[in-house]
């Protein structure tokens, strides 16, 4: 019970702490004195709220779209969240439209900690109702929240260096590896329910490094990883990662080669 307390908060909380601490450095670097505690009082209150709801009608939820809604609703939602986090990156080089950036980190953090929180709720339930000694389950919560908690923290210093001292924009790399992450979940979901084609893996990178490990649940939760990805989760994650590069370095591409022409 107690490790599958701790794996729960690797799962299931470690993303929200993880994506936390990106748009955390996000407007650090951005909008430093545009984070407002009051939106982000009101953002983890609306979350939790939602992360109730959601988690007391999933069962309804599934057995909509032809059995399909629960993997419909989810990939829906990390595809919008792919979309926000580019149109956070894409703006990460602008000092204006400080607005539409907070409402798309909000709008990020809430569809993110809704579906894991709502996970999280009924995992912890079914646990905390099989348990035998109530106990041992607090000790996970502590031992799991302690470790997602650390992680976070870590990895908000290791960011903060890394814009300092390698590239000053590191951050918003990273969350945009993250955007990618959810696209490619998307991605797997809709191949469960046959709405995307699947086929072969074309490499099983799982003697390496297992999903399942705890490099592997964070190296997920950064970059999607995938230890036996299909050659349109390939294609995808390509496209995904450079066509925002791309659209955030169009103009200086644009302004170089005028600048030659002329």
């Amino acid at each position: 019970m107690l490790i599958n307390t701790i794996l729960l908060f690797l799962n299931n909380a470690l993303p929200v702490f993880i994506m936390t601490s990106l748009l955390l450095r996000y407007f650090s670097l951005n909008d430093a004195d545009n984070v407002n505690t009051k939106w982000l009082l009101l953002g983890f209150s609306l979350t939790v709220i939602a992360s109730f709801i959601l988690s007391n009608n999933l069962e309804n939820l599934s057995l909509m779209l032809d059995d399909k809604g629960t993997e419909l609703f989810l990939s829906f939602g990390a595809i919008i969240v792919y979309l926000s986090i580019v149109g956070l990156f894409i703006l990460s080089n602008v000092h204006r439209y400080t607005a539409i950036k907070k409402f798309l980190a909000l709008f990020i953090f809430f569809i993110i900690g809704s579906f894991n929180g709502a996970h999280f709720i009924i995992y912890l339930i079914s646990y905390w109702t099989q348990a035998k000694q109530d106990d041992t389950l607090l000790i996970g919560i502590t031992l799991g929240g302690g470790i997602c908690l650390s992680i976070s923290i870590l990895f908000y210093f290791l960011l903060r260096s890394m814009d300092k001292r390698i590239y000053n924009q590191t951050s918003c790399y990273f969350l945009l590896f993250f955007g990618v992450g959810q696209l490619m979940q998307a991605i797997m979901l809709l191949q469960q329910v046959d709405i995307l084609s699947s086929s072969q893996p074309i490499w099983d990178s799982g003697a390496f490094i297992a999903e399942e490990s705890g490099l592997g649940q964070l190296l997920t939760v950064l970059f999607g990883y995938e230890t036996t990805p299909s050659i349109l989760q390939l294609i995808s994650y390509i496209a995904a990662l450079t066509l925002p590069v791309m659209l955030l370095k169009l103009p200086y591409i644009s302004s170089y080669l005028y600048g030659n022409k002329s």
